[in-house]
């Protein structure tokens, strides 16, 4: 094994060359050189007609250049003739000629390396610290390298650790900043200890102390996110980095922030303001305004701005052209587009058509023409058999009876019917007697292939079968497809080829159509819809580019198109009202203050910005920061937060500001708390593994405090209707909770019982019951969304089932609002799974999933399927 030398040892070597050029040829090749000496005093140069001259190594290192060649090197020296013709392959003398240029370098290494370890000792090393080193550290070597054609055979350390520095080597920079952090805590031990009640982990600690310019605490449920926030403010003091003015402390809530304020005050006697973004918008303003914006009350009261909308909407009814996009977006997309493809059996899907409420307009109209108000089979149906009513053309929807009988293979999703051979009736979906028409929404996509739970060939024969009996009958055939309902063509190819069979239509006028729509009671959803789309359009602020790219990139593109049409006057009256009463809203609050903080004209006087509960920060709101940031020279970003609870996406969080914060704010430091001090081990490695399967979440290690051996999540089976009523569910559940309170002598306990929705809860009467009933335990009711920031003892989870208002939810948002609102998802139910995460880590002890075997939520089905550590033996069968 070769060793360097010591730092300090010079160089010895002697090595001579000779110009591979015979005389003839020298001049004419311009090589006027004869012999290259490298020796310890210089570069000794020896000339065909002159006297030989001896170059210092000194003035070398400053003034020469090498030039290398596949054949031969050139070197060049400041105010010199240039040598050509050295022979690469001279590799000791090239080696000794780097060797002595090196030894030169090395004060400079040595000066360098002592000025950026000084740097490195003077803090946490930065991102942007970092890259300012190895920029510096690139320099000299490239300047230094200019004259070497090969490295050093022996170069000291001082130049191994600055090529290190150079390359940004990332091992490095960890071993400094540890290095860095240890001290830290050392010097600091005594505030971490007191910080709390209890002394913070060693992650929280070392979250406390990383400053990078752009920092992210990964703090998972019961982590003590709080805490760490607490300690950065507090440790950033006591380490005499800022004084309490340089510090912005942000959460969501008041209540939060007063809570931050509180401990810091109670416990370490420091005085911080801690502030909500509203409240932070205000400030801004007003310092630059020099008046408090006054808040629109439309902002601050939901039912408000739902019932001013309603007005404006009414409003616009009076108007032709508003009131017949009204009456055309209704008759193509008042139903959901759900599709036979989307789902798995035939059961699923009727099942969804029953939730859905599919019927036809015309059972609200006086005229209603046959067929009026069916129960149709699937919304695409729906949708042609209103059209066609709003044109005055008589139909027969699947007419039965006029011809014969086929069968098809289809999976009705249960064992005994699985892939089951059944009678498939061979007749079109609409007959037009009029206009001896038949229209059929013919069961396959673009891609030609049929729903999963039909068979692919089964079904061609019993098409061609139809095609054939059509043409023997002489009726004109009309074929349309399910996906035309999703992008809109469904009407529009319907009444291109009415136009091409010549069928006349007496179109009702969209008088009548309104009259029906509100006697269906069709125009409080949409007025609610568009409600809730000023909300998005408010909250994401998009320019008319950035509307164009959602509308393209949108599953429905013309619904979202002509939904949009119909917000532009109700968005303009919006904008009008807050003009006309010198208001804001608080989406015009954010916004404002970002744009005065971009031009400069807020002076920010905060050098360190923590934010609390980060993954719920919308895009709006984290450009704010990052404005507030860059403004500042210096100053750092603290965000708390933790993807695996991202449930907010409805109000415009983004998620995906959190699982690439580095991509938003730059390089960033990453840390995660990974200790939990709420629930048990077994919950922990249940929740964990369930929400990291899907793979954009960030992975994380948490601990749990409490290491048990025996599951702690268990199942109880049902098939009630209403379990929160049903006193074979809870009260079942509360008694296993009471025996297991005994067992542990313990006096009482806290149970929380949740559901997705308010009304899968037990009500205020039903509560009082169980409550007198079960004395020891303490009961209250929460939705999944409510329960987030909560805990119990016991947790009790109702509505895990299937369908439209199950658990998850077959659709939690309307496509034009996910169209609408920031960070959408790829992976299935990906908001949803998060939310049965949070549901799990509210309970220090165990878990009650109560869900309903004849139609099991996915998840519930996923934790049986794959074997997750659960209880399923703890309650008897029900009947």
């Amino acid at each position: 094994m070769k060793r360097g030398r010591p730092q300090g040892a010079s160089v010895r070597l002697i090595v001579t060359i000779t110009a591979p050029l015979p005389r003839l040829f020298a001049h004419r090749l311009e090589c006027h050189w004869t012999t290259l000496t490298a020796g310890p005093d210089g570069l000794l140069v020896g000339f065909r007609d002159a006297p030989s001259e001896l170059i210092p190594w000194q003035d070398l290192a400053g003034a020469s250049h090498v030039h290398t060649g596949a054949v031969f090197h050139r070197l060049a020296f400041d105010g010199k003739p240039m040598l050509r013709w050295v022979g690469r392959w001279h590799r000791h003398f090239w080696g000794a000629f780097s060797q002595y240029l090196h030894q030169q370098h090395e004060p400079d290494f040595a000066l360098q390396l002592q000025r950026i370890e000084a740097a490195v000792r003077q803090g946490y090393v930065r991102s942007s610290t970092w890259a300012k080193l190895q920029a510096q550290a690139a320099e000299l070597l490239q300047h230094s390298d200019a004259a070497l054609v090969q490295a050093p055979a022996l170069p000291d350390l001082r130049y191994q650790r600055l090529g290190r520095i150079a390359s940004g080597d990332l091992q490095l920079l960890q071993r400094y900043r540890e290095h860095y952090l240890d001290r830290q805590q050392a010097r600091h031990h005594t505030l971490f200890e007191k910080i709390e009640r209890l002394p913070l982990t060693p992650s929280q600690q070392r979250a406390c102390i990383t400053l990078d310019d752009s920092n992210l605490v990964l703090a998972g449920a019961g982590s003590g996110k709080t805490s760490t926030l607490i300690g950065r403010a507090a440790y950033l003091i006591a380490s005499g980095q800022a004084e309490p003015p340089d510090i912005l402390l942000l959460a969501f809530g008041r209540q939060a922030a007063n809570e931050m304020q509180q401990r810091l005050q109670q416990r370490l006697g420091i005085k911080l303001d801690a502030t909500t973004f509203h409240a932070l918008g205000q400030r801004v303003i007003t310092a630059v305004e020099g008046r408090r914006p006054r808040i629109s009350s439309l902002a601050e009261d939901d039912a408000k701005l739902g019932g001013w909308v309603a007005r404006q909407f009414e409003v616009q009814l009076g108007a032709p052209e508003y009131l017949h996009l009204v009456s055309d977006y209704l008759l193509r997309f008042r139903l959901p587009a759900g599709s036979p493809f989307d789902f798995a059996t035939e059961n699923e899907h009727q099942r969804f058509l029953r939730t859905s409420g599919v019927r036809t307009l015309s059972e609200f109209a006086d005229d209603s023409a046959g067929g009026a108000g069916e129960e149709m089979r699937s919304g695409a149906a729906c949708v042609i058999a209103d059209w066609l009513w709003s044109q005055g053309i008589d139909y027969r929807y699947r007419p039965a009876g006029i011809y014969s009988v086929g069968s098809v293979r289809v999976s009705e999703g249960n064992d005994s019917a699985e892939n089951s051979v059944r009678p498939m009736l061979l007749a079109p979906d609409f007959y037009l007697p009029a206009q001896d028409i038949c229209i059929d929404l013919v069961l396959f996509d673009q891609d030609e292939d049929t729903p999963a739970w039909i068979d692919p060939a089964a079904y061609q024969q019993a098409l061609d079968a139809l095609r054939h009996a059509d043409a023997a009958n002489g009726h004109h055939r009309i074929e349309l497809r399910f996906h035309q309902q999703r992008d809109g063509s469904l009407i529009d190819d319907l009444a291109r080829q009415f136009s091409l069979q010549g069928v006349v239509t007496q179109a009702k006028s969209d008088q009548q159509l309104l009259a029906t729509l509100q006697e269906s009671g069709q125009l409080q959803p949409l007025g609610d819809l568009l409600t809730q789309m000023l909300r998005c359009c408010r909250t994401l602020q998009p320019d008319a580019a950035e509307l164009r790219d959602r509308i393209e990139a949108s599953a429905e593109p013309q619904r979202l198109e002509m939904a949009l049409g119909l917000l532009e006057p109700l968005h303009a009256a919006y904008r009008a009202q807050l003009a006309a009463s010198d208001e804001i809203d608080f989406d015009d609050m954010i916004s404002k203050a970002l744009e005065y903080v971009e031009q400069g004209r807020f002076v920010s006087p905060w050098q360190h910005i923590l934010v609390d509960e980060f993954q719920d920060i919308s895009p709006l709101r984290a450009r704010l920061i990052r404005a507030l940031r860059d403004a500042v020279p210096g100053a750092a970003l603290f965000a708390v937060g933790d993807d695996w609870q991202s449930i907010y996406r409805f109000t415009g969080s983004d998620v995906g500001l959190t699982t690439d914060f580095s991509g938003f704010f730059g390089p960033a430091s990453i840390s995660a708390l990974d200790q939990t001090f709420r629930f048990n081990s077994s919950i922990g490695e249940l929740a964990s593994r369930f929400v990291l399967r899907n793979p954009a979440q960030l992975p994380k290690q948490l601990h749990s405090q409490t290491q048990v051996e025996a599951p702690a999540v268990s199942l109880l089976a049902h098939r009630s209707r209403e379990p929160a009523k049903d006193p074979g569910v809870l009260e079942r559940v509360l008694e296993a909770i009471s025996q297991r309170l005994a067992a542990a002598g313990a006096a009482s306990c806290t149970v929380m019982i949740m559901a997705r929705n308010r009304f899968s809860l037990p009500d205020k009467v039903r509560l009082v019951q169980l409550q007198q009933r079960f004395d020891p335990l303490q009961l209250e009711c929460r939705t999944l969304h409510a329960a987030k920031g909560c805990e119990a003892d016991y947790a009790i989870i109702l509505g895990l089932e299937s369908g439209k208002y199950g658990f998850p939810a077959e659709r939690s948002l309307d496509p034009i609002l996910d169209a609408l609102l920031p960070g959408g998802e790829t992976y299935p139910h990906a908001e949803e799974r998060r939310l049965f995460y949070v549901a799990l880590t509210r309970a220090r002890h165990r878990v009650y999933l109560a869900y309903n075997s004849a139609r099991p939520s996915c998840f519930v089905t996923e934790l049986i399927a794959d074997e997750y550590p659960i209880e399923q033996q703890e309650f008897e069968p029900t009947r």
